[in-house]
Formats: C-alpha cells, structure tokens, sequence
C-alpha cells in the first residue's frame, strides 16, 4: 500500500465568535469520554469510471479552503467555548491522501481494512484536521473516503461538502480554474448569529412552549418527585433503574437485560446497512399515498409500532434527526443538528392506517418547531442528568441525494457513521431516482454485544416489506411479522463494514 500524505501549517486566525448549541453538546460530550470515536461521521463514495486523481485532488482542497467550519479552532474560557476560523493550508500537496491498492492482493478487502480502521481514530477536539483518502483500487474504480468531526459538521453539511468538491471538479475537468472559483457566500459566524438571535426570539417562547405542551405530564411526574439526588438514591437503593417514563426505556434494557457492561475488546463499532429495493420504497409511497402523507412517516410508524411491540409500552417516543436550521441556511456547512423526540401513543385497536396518520401528525408538529434542542427540552422538564432518555430509537432520514456525479463517473454513497448512538439509530439515505435508499442501523456498544445486536430485530429490509404492503385497514395488532428475520451480524472496528456487495476491480 502506496499513500501520498500532507501535514497542514497554520496561518493567523480570524476574530473568534461563539459556538451552536448542538456544537456545544459534542464539545461536552467528547470531554467526557475523550478517547472515544463515537463523534465521528464517515461516508465514502464508489467512483466508477475515469477519474482524474489530480483535478480532484485541486477540488478538494479548494471546498475545503472555502469552508469555514472545516478551518474552525476551539478555545474554552470556563464554561464558555468559542471558535475562530483557522485557515490551514496543506504543506504538502493536498489534503486527499491518495492510497494506492492496485498491488494487494484482494483491493476490495484492503480498502474496507483501511476504512474501518481509520473510522476508529479519534481526532483533536480542539482543532480536528478531519481525514480525506482516494483508495485506488483499479483504474477506473476508487473509493473517495471522508471523515470528519461532529463538531464541525452535521449530516446536511457532510452533503452540501461533498456535492461542492464534485461540482468543482466538474468545472476543473472543463477547464476551469479552481483559484478563481467562487460559491454562494456561507460563513459559518453566519449560523452561530442565526441561532443567538432565535434564542432570543417570539418563535424560541412558541417553540418552548410546543415542546413543555408536549411533555407536559413528565414534566408534573419529576416535579412531583424530591430532587434529584434524593431520587437517585432512592433508586440505587433499591437496586433498580428509574422507571420511564422519566426517561424513555432503552430498547436493550426492556427486552435482553442483562445489559453486556464491559465490554470483550477495544472500540466495538455496532453497524449495519443495504439497498432498500426500489419495489418496497415504491409500496412505501402507495401506504403514504393513501394515508395522504409521505413515505418517511410510514418508516417512523414501523419503527414506533416496533419499539410498542418490544417494550409492551403504548406511550412511544421515537427520536427524529433534524438538521435544526431554517431552509435559507441549508447551504452552510456546520453543525446544527438535532433531535426531535416524537411522542405516539401505539394502541392494540390501531389500524396501519391510523397509526400512520398519527405519526405524520406528530412528525408535521415536531419539524416546525425543530430549532428547539432536546438538551435545552430536557433542562425545562428538569431531567439535566441525560437528554438521550427523552428518546430512544432514533431515526434518521437524510432526504438529500447522497449519489454524486464527477464529470460523468457515477460516485454511490454509503454511511459509514452517523455520530454518537443513545441506543438504537436507524439511518436512510436517499439516492438517485431510480434507486433504492441505504437503510441501516447503529447500536450503542455499551448496551449490545455484536454477536447478540442481531436479537433487537431493528426494522429492516424485509421488515419494511411487510409492512409496506399492510392495507390502511389492517390491524396494527396483529402485524407481528415485521420483527422478523434479524439484520445481519453487525462489525467490530478493524472488519470490513458489510455495507455494499463486492465490486469488481
């Protein structure tokens, strides 16, 4: 294995400003538990077809040098964090270490080897470099690997990043000069204002307001209870966990307790992911069709119907990803996302469709007051110890066209990692028309092992098939067909992640 690499100089850094609150979550988060490589997001695309190494090697560093939050450099003050944008050009050639395969004996194996055990790394918090790889596998077939840090990029900036760094290899395959290349202005300060001055506006109290509404009854349980440390004492004494709904149930602790603890090795990476075939999203969309919604929610009511079967619970809250920002900021790259805690009530007289149209409601609810953190929902309902227990399955739909195009070689995507998983994450990302969605999952390792994961039974291919085909009429009650079979066996960190078939070299 050949690899070209380049160590970044420093240049003076620009006036610092203040830090987004889903920022100021992965900051604290890390701190916690600072060798860990949960907080990094990884995604790599399947080029097939010529490519120009180069040119886009000139591509990648130019998006990046555009790129204020890729430059960001954070300083703490107490317990303020701020962040200055630190342009840092390469010292060598490029950014993008090019990996050269061509000579292994298996390429294919050689790059997942390469992918998993990067993904496993874990990057400065206080300036992350964030890693790019070209992995030559044959002459027209590379892997364009990207890895960044949590803190500076959510999932929608991941997006807007790499459809930039296609876009301007297109124009330098044209004849373009990249030095003089310009984009749509998106300074980052830009986002951080944004969010300061929603805080202090009429829609943050209208926000607050939905959400405490929502909650309120959790709310009035923990008031009625003594204060916190008496709480938990009285918990441990008893030699149990605090009952939901004063944290959602976690999926692992209601179905295969004993919870595995420590666990039999280093950095255990719990994933999973295949093709949803395009005959079941078409079924998805006819269900949503004739419940008049979309077929995202279909997924979320398979997923709520799933977590009310599991944890023999009718009041389900099911976590949704949101990027937190207004459309008119889209275009940023940064980190803003959030989660939205969807509460659903899964009763046994329920048909397919009501539960649908309940969960499209809530979901119609929830994106419009999606800016409002869930941290900031758990300190107004008092539950300070963990926001992850307002919620414990997490979905998450990217509704971007992940495929990208460079200069007319096809580049498929695949999720490597999300982020940080509470308990159970369940990831789409959309395609090309034509093309069927990545559906995967993530678990916690701290609650599964990889040899048992495969038990939860997470709502998967052959699930959504069964339940895309239900009829609006047809009991929910008797749908016990979905939990079945498990998804395949999920990875340690060092294996090659079982997301794509083999390709040929």
């Amino acid at each position: 294995m050949r690899e070209n690499g380049s160590v970044p100089s420093r240049t003076a850094p620009d006036e610092s400003f203040g830090i987004t609150a889903a920022q100021q979550g992965v900051w604290y988060g890390q701190l916690v538990d600072p060798d860990s490589p949960k907080y990094n997001i990884g995604e790599c695309f399947e080029i097939r077809g010529d490519l120009d190494e180069v040119l886009l090697a000139a591509a990648l560093d130019r998006a990046y040098a555009l790129c204020d939050s890729l430059n960001a450099e954070f300083v703490a003050d107490g317990d303020t964090v701020r962040q200055h944008v630190v342009r840092r050009p390469p010292a060598g050639n490029s950014r993008l270490h090019v990996v050269d395969l061509t000579d292994a004996d298996d390429p294919v194996e050689e790059a997942e080897r390469y992918l998993a055990a990067d993904m496993a790394a874990v990057d400065r918090l206080d300036a992350p470099h964030h890693h790019f790889a070209l992995l030559r596998l044959g002459r027209r077939l590379h892997y364009w690997y990207v890895r960044f840090h949590h803190i500076a990029v959510d999932g929608l900036g991941g997006a807007v990043f790499a459809r930039t760094v296609a876009d301007l290899y297109g124009r330098a395959v044209r004849g373009e000069d990249l030095a003089e290349a310009e984009l749509p202005a998106a300074p980052l300060r830009d986002l951080v204002a944004d969010e300061a001055a929603y805080r202090d506006s009429d829609r943050y109290e209208a926000d607050r307001a939905y959400w405490t509404g929502r909650f309120a009854d959790l709310a009035a349980e923990r008031t009625a209870h003594t204060a916190g440390a008496d709480r938990t004492a009285h918990t441990a004494a008893a030699g149990s966990e605090p009952e939901a709904h004063g944290g959602r149930a976690l999926i692992r602790r209601r179905t295969d307790a004993p919870a595995p603890g420590a666990l039999d090795g280093p950095d255990v990476r719990l994933h999973n992911g295949e093709t949803l075939p395009v005959a079941v999203l078409d079924s998805l969309r006819r269900l949503a069709a004739a419940n008049r919604t979309t077929w995202s929610a279909v997924l979320v009511s398979a997923v709520a119907a799933y977590v009310a079967r599991v944890t023999g619970t009718q009041d389900v809250t099911v976590g949704l990803a949101s990027n937190g920002r207004h459309g008119g900021l889209r275009h940023i790259v940064g980190m803003t996302a959030n989660i939205l805690p969807l509460r659903v009530t899964v009763t046994p007289d329920m048909t397919v469709g009501t539960l649908v149209r309940a969960v499209a409601a809530e979901m119609r609810g929830a994106l419009r007051h999606r800016r409002f953190s869930r941290e900031q929902l758990a300190r107004e309902l008092n539950m300070t110890d963990d926001a992850a227990r307002l919620t414990g399955v997490v979905v998450n739909i990217m509704g971007y066209d992940y495929d990208l195009d460079f200069a007319g070689s096809p580049g498929a995507s695949r999720v490597l990692s999300i982020g940080p998983v509470d308990d159970l994450s369940l990831f789409v990302s959309e395609r090309a028309e034509g093309k069927g969605p990545l559906i995967g999952f993530d678990a916690n390792p701290e609650l599964y092992r990889p040899r048992t994961c495969g038990c939860t039974r997470m709502p998967s291919s052959p699930s959504c098939r069964r339940w895309s085909t239900r009829t609006p009429t047809f009991p929910c009650a008797t749908c016990r067909s979905w939990t079945r079979p498990p998804p395949r066996p999920c990875t340690r960190r060092g294996a090659a992640p079982p997301c794509r078939p083999r390709p040929s070299t």
